[in-house]
């Protein structure tokens, strides 16, 4: 399963589940995340650890798919 795959909802997901689904450990996770942050694709709630994509994003992958 990839990434956007998982956060295609557009729900907060924790980081713990991403590293399950993923098979990645912690620091790939941070490092996915901080990614997504920084183009802001999705909004990074560090201090609950979890994650979502943005609004655009998740209406774009609805599009394509």
């Amino acid at each position: 399963m990839m990434a956007l795959e998982l956060l295609r909802d557009g729900k907060w997901h924790q980081t713990e589940e991403l590293m399950l689904s993923l098979n990645l450990d912690k620091d790939k996770i941070r490092e996915l995340t901080s990614f997504f942050n920084a183009y802001n694709l999705a909004k990074v709630d560090g201090k609950n650890g979890r994650v979502r994509i943005n609004s655009d994003l998740k209406k774009l992958l609805t599009r394509i798919t």
